[in-house]
């Protein structure tokens, strides 16, 4: 075996401390970046930022849906409005013991999950006591609270109901499973209920909440946004501007300035020396975030010019490669620059990267964005006769007929399932 030293010349890409922390810039949240000038700027006395006077304006975000700037309410929890509530009951001493077990309990959901013999092995009590307790549970709002199942929250909110429900409390009592798969041909020959009455009942059904403690969890499950870009029509131009908070600046602190130019070699000379190479460095990261959204807004907007003017379906393919291609950046510039980022549009609030989308054929001029195809496919769901809802086939058949969009029957399924449409098994109606 022969053993010799042989010299190799190879590139590669090393990540130095301040690029790998201008790429984590790049792709900050407002709250992120906010968050870390700040701790920057407790160390290093040098980092001022500059002041915004645009309003500070937040967005509601619901499960699904964004809404225009609202004000934050504050809103008791739901073991709050309970204990409230049961001041009316005149429990005993004991009994608000065993209440009180029992609202801390509760999932978020509203429902007791846990068994009443291990409740009643915990506080010494027998079943019966704690069964006695619930049902005052269950007696307060919001209807259904405290129940231990689907099926008990739907009977406790029928119970409840002014209008007749005593064949929908039987339906739900005796027929649950056959009524939550929606099998009402069987249903109705064990039943003799018609069809049209089932539909009656599946109405009724509808109109209740199957999960009522949501309705004390609202702000645990709404987010509040401010948009990191804001969008506006001005003389028939698509404008946008970036929102100072979302791509701060900052400035060097005028009173340590002097310090830095005395010409001294001391220990704070040094400490200045490089606490200024860090403003510097933040200064450019800073720049180059915001010129990097700006170029990437440009192209966004230029591609998608309809959207903007004529309706918010009408969206256009784009990807991320397309427009990075076009900056002469890396594809994951322009995925961090769009990252977690919000814009506010003149139609909706909405991240940055819905205007991202892939290509469907398109009949008539090549191709169209799979946003818009969603979009239409919903349109056509929305219009159906319920009471012959159109298959997936039929919806494929009927995208091509209308509006020249050609994709499968396959891919009709998978996008409805995305947008939360039932099978058309499901859907019709009696």
């Amino acid at each position: 075996m022969n053993l010799h030293v042989q010299q190799q010349q190879t590139i590669k890409l090393h990540l130095t401390q301040n690029l790998t922390q201008a790429i984590e810039i790049l792709q900050y949240t407002s709250a992120e970046l906010n968050n870390q000038i700040d701790e920057l700027s407790l160390e290093n006395p040098l980092i001022e930022r500059k002041d915004s006077d645009i309003p500070r304006s937040f967005y509601h975000k619901t499960d699904q849906f964004f809404q225009r700037p609202e004000t934050a309410k504050t809103q008791e929890d739901l073991q709050t409005a309970l204990k409230r509530q049961a001041l009316d009951l005149q429990l005993s001493k004991r009994e608000t013991q065993i209440f009180q077990y029992l609202i801390n309990s509760l999932d978020t959901n509203g429902y007791l999950t846990e068994n009443l013999f291990d409740i009643a092995a915990d506080l010494s009590e027998t079943s019966e006591e704690i069964e006695k307790v619930l049902v005052k549970l269950q007696s307060l709002e919001p209807a259904g609270i405290g129940a231990r199942s689907l099926q008990e929250c739907i009977l406790i909110q029928l119970q409840r109901l002014p209008k007749e429900t005593a064949t929908a409390r039987e339906v739900i009592s005796s027929y649950f499973e056959l009524f939550a798969n929606k099998a009402w041909k069987e249903l109705s020959a064990r039943t003799g209920l018609s069809l049209s009455e089932l539909q009656h009942i599946q109405d009724l059904i509808t109109e209740l909440s199957p999960r009522p403690g949501l309705a004390y969890e609202a702000d645990e499950r709404s987010v509040y946004i401010e948009p990191d870009v804001l969008i506006f029509i001005r003389d028939g131009i698509v404008m946008f501007e970036l929102n100072s908070r979302s791509f701060p600046d900052i400035q060097l602190h005028s009173f340590y300035e002097p310090f830095l130019n005395r010409g001294v070699k001391d220990d704070t000379s040094v400490f200045l020396a490089n606490k200024y190479k860090q403003w510097k460095w933040l200064d450019q990261a800073l720049r180059q975030r915001r010129e990097t959204m700006t170029k990437v807004m440009r192209e966004i907007i230029a591609c998608q010019q309809n959207y903007f003017l004529k309706g918010k379906d009408d969206l256009q393919p784009l990807t991320l490669k397309a427009v990075a291609d076009v900056l002469g950046v890396h594809e994951s510039t322009v995925s961090r620059a769009v990252k977690g980022k919000f814009v506010q549009t003149p139609y909706e609030l909405c991240e940055l990267k819905r205007f991202f989308s892939a290509k469907v054929k398109d009949a008539s001029v090549g191709h169209t964005s799979n946003h818009t195809a969603k979009a239409k496919l919903l349109f056509l769901v929305e219009e159906e006769n319920k009471m012959k809802p159109l298959s997936d086939q039929k919806l494929a058949d009927l995208l091509k007929e209308r509006y020249g969009i050609v994709i499968s029957r396959r891919t009709v399924a998978k996008y409805r399932d995305q947008l939360n449409i039932l099978p058309s098994s499901i859907r019709k109606r009696y």
